[in-house]
């Protein structure tokens, strides 16, 4: 309500009215309108706004997998393959949400607006630890093995994948770091899963790494399960 000034809310109350006398009910609906319309469509907007607000806070799911494609292209339904990743490792989905993002490029040698805005975002999701996976080309991937962003894979695989993977590691030696050279990465181009994506068809390269920081470091490893069943 927009007062006129002196008035307090009774006699703004009894000026109101007294404009309303004699009026026809389409006449004192129109008033209405002219007079409380925008006061009226503020409200409206806040407590939609507000609802919206508790409904997706209320609704939301923890997030306990979350794998990044980097330079890989595919036309692929993601949620159907992320629903063949939920069934078999036992996620509840009424409960718990997994997401795989794909066609994510960094083309680092044009370093154009689009590639420095993944580049941030990738260094935002790290940092946040809202990113478990990686799987990126060669090139890609070391460039971001510089800065510790992978695990040790000796050190968050069970022995049994150690072993099953060990001709296909990916060693680096990080620097500041003296562990010396450690498998990082996973050679997995040519992986069921990955083939059935096709987002790395054209490259034949594509390393899996699994985040240094990741809280779902389980989820990952049965991610890579995935990725190479037939």
């Amino acid at each position: 309500m927009i007062m006129a000034e002196g008035n307090s809310v009774s006699d703004e109350i009894k000026a109101q009215r007294k404009k309303l006398a004699g009026k026809t009910p389409k006449e004192k609906l129109l008033y209405f309108w002219e007079y409380y319309r925008i006061p009226a469509l503020v409200t409206i907007l806040v407590i939609a706004f507000a609802g919206n607000l508790i409904y997706t806070i209320a609704t939301a799911k923890d997030s306990v997998l979350s794998a990044l494609f980097i330079n890989g292209y595919s036309e692929m339904d993601t949620e159907a393959f992320m629903n063949g990743f939920n069934e078999y490792a036992g996620i509840d989905t009424k409960e718990y949400t997994t997401s795989l993002e794909m066609n994510f490029t960094i083309q680092e040698e044009a370093m154009d607006q689009y590639t420095m805005a993944n580049v941030q975002k990738l260094m935002a999701l790290v940092a946040a630890k809202e990113i478990d996976v990686i799987m990126a080309d060669t090139k890609t991937f070391t460039n971001y093995a510089d800065p510790g962003y992978f695990s040790n894979l000796n050190e968050v695989l069970p022995k049994e994948l150690v072993d099953k993977y060990q001709d296909r590691f990916f060693y680096y030696d990080v620097p500041d770091d003296e562990q010396g050279e450690i498998p990082i990465g996973i050679q997995l181009a040519d992986a069921p899963g990955v083939v059935r994506t096709q987002a790395y068809a054209v490259t034949n390269d594509a390393l899996f790494g699994i985040v240094v920081n990741s809280e779902h470091v389980d989820n990952a490893v049965k991610f890579l399960e995935y990725l190479d069943m037939e």
